[in-house]
């Protein structure tokens, strides 16, 4: 493709002002596809250096009468060496044939030579094909100035990749379809199935690599049907690669198709409880997940800045227990069904360590994991269950790390299964009169004097009374924490390690420091 025309030298030759001249190519006939940049007339032997390339040179010989046949084959070779579309030569006026040298140069070198028998005035060829080149050049000039404004404005008015597909289709007239570097199908415009998407990607007409930071993320495909130029279609399809280059690194990686239908699916579980069997085996196959018979299911809940990390940990801790995972963004969280281990030990505790695994490995502190409980793979009502176990463990632990300004990095469900189930069952108004009768005096001394003596009590209790924990667990020395306990003991009016007040203790403690969302 060149960069400001695409008349060809056998175009050109299909002049009426050429024909005239009754052109006929002695040499170079399988060259004659050159495009022509430039139609130049001259007569200076050495007329090489003062020529960019891409020019057909037009000339009566003039230069080369007095030359013998060795300095003729320096002029041919010359010109084929510095990127000479063609030569014509006039017959007539410096020589009545064509010299053989000339024929046999040119032929060593494939270069186009053309005899011209009759005389034509060279500046009606030059007119006549230069006007056609400078049209032709505008003309793909507008369509550059349409391509990039068409595309520049579905950037800016946010229409993303489908926006940008469905603009390069318009403008092509052809179907276009994007893929990622590994052959997966991100998204197609004009194609009304997947199959048909792939049978374009097969035939393509002209394709372009998207790059995204420095290196090749995908591949953007035309299909056939254009009624643009070669030259055009490719150009258009370079331009829209660049623009969704633009849009992948101003909103991260768009979601493959397989990756849109694991997104419909988790969000429908999650909002209808399960679905019919018939209808999830279908949609697991087309999200690509298939868990295999006998294995358990948990579901995950991800707290992430950004989509594609929380994906990569998903992927990445699957990968350490030899399983798959089904996984999208559902709202505001990341979701995942991971497959677990087939073994007999406890699959929580396998998938929590493959998780803790895979965040340090990424070095990723910003990510919060909360793991629900097993279920059966054959019943989706199962999988919506522990979906829901997962995102409310983890927006409690996101709650409670508001208050305490640390995010925990991995948070099993069945460990926070006291503070769900009381926040889940009771009616705030009999919870909050069960917390003033249980421990009202700490929660208003803690109000009153910044301290954090439900806090110290709740671990306390958690630790099995063991001062030494507690002490530990709170970064205080234990003569420190002994104070408080003494003032917890002032409040209270009784000993908080009796052990008959230990389970309306803990539960009043555990409504206080995880409070609801």
């Amino acid at each position: 493709m060149t960069d400001t025309m695409s008349l060809t030298l056998a175009e050109l030759l299909q002049f009426e002002a050429v024909r005239d001249a009754q052109p006929e190519v002695l040499a170079g006939r399988r060259a004659l596809d050159r495009p022509v940049r430039w139609v130049h007339s001259s007569e200076i032997y050495e007329i090489g250096p003062l020529l960019s390339g891409g020019e057909l040179l037009l000339t009566t010989g003039l230069g080369l009468a007095g030359s013998d046949a060795g300095a003729r084959r320096h002029y041919v070779r010359d010109l084929a060496e510095r990127g000479v579309s063609g030569l014509a030569v006039e017959l007539g006026r410096s020589f009545p044939d064509v010299p053989a040298e000339l024929i046999d140069e040119a032929s060593r070198h494939g270069f186009p030579l053309i005899v011209l028998r009759a005389v034509v005035p060279f500046i009606r060829m030059c007119e006549a094909a230069n006007t056609a080149i400078v049209d032709e050049a505008a003309r793909r000039l507008r369509l550059g100035d349409r391509v990039t404004r068409e595309l520049n404005e579905a950037l800016i008015s946010g229409a993303g990749v489908a926006g940008l597909l469905r603009t390069a289709a318009d403008v092509t007239g052809a179907p276009v379809v994007l893929t990622t570097v590994s052959g997966a199908l991100v998204a197609s415009y004009g194609v009304p199935d997947d199959h048909a998407a792939w049978a374009t990607v097969d035939a393509a007409a002209a394709d372009a690599e998207v790059i995204v930071h420095g290196r090749a993320w995908g591949r953007l495909v035309a299909g056939a049907g254009s009624s643009l130029p070669a030259e055009d279609l490719v150009s258009t399809i370079e331009r829209t690669a660049t623009a969704l280059a633009v849009e992948i690194l101003r909103t991260g990686d768009p979601p493959t198709e397989r990756e849109r239908h694991a997104a419909a699916l988790l969000a429908d579980l999650v909002a209808a409880g399960g679905l019919a069997p018939a209808e999830a085996a279908v949609r697991t196959g087309l999200a690509g997940f298939r868990p295999p018979p006998g294995r358990s299911l948990i579901g995950v809940a991800v707290d992430a800045p950004e989509t594609r990390p929380a994906v990569t940990l998903i992927d990445s801790a699957a990968r350490l227990l030899g399983t798959t995972a089904l996984r999208a963004r559902v709202r505001e969280s990341v979701l995942a069904l991971v497959v677990a281990p087939d073994s007999t030990g406890d699959a929580v505790t396998a998938v929590e360590a493959a998780f803790i695994e895979a965040g340090f490995r990424s070095g990723a502190p910003q990510i919060t994991v909360a793991i629900g409980y097993p279920v059966d793979a054959t019943g989706t009502p199962g999988w919506a269950a522990s979906l829901e176990h997962a995102r409310a463990a983890l927006a409690l632990a996101l709650t409670g790390a508001r208050r305490r300004g640390s995010r925990p990095t991995v948070v099993p469900a069945r460990t926070l299964a006291l503070e769900l189930e009381l926040r889940r069952s009771g009616e705030p108004h009999r919870l909050d009169a069960f917390v003033e009768r249980t421990i009202g005096p700490l929660v208003a001394w803690d109000a009153g004097h910044r301290t954090e003596l439900v806090r110290t009590l709740e671990l306390y209790l958690r630790h099995g009374t063991s001062a030494t924990r507690t002490a530990a667990a709170l970064h205080l020395r234990r003569q420190s924490l002994y104070q408080r306990l003494e003032r917890i003991e002032t409040l209270l009016g009784h000993a908080p390690a009796d052990p008959a007040l230990y389970p309306a203790l803990l539960a009043a403690c555990l409504l206080v420091t995880t409070p609801s969302s």
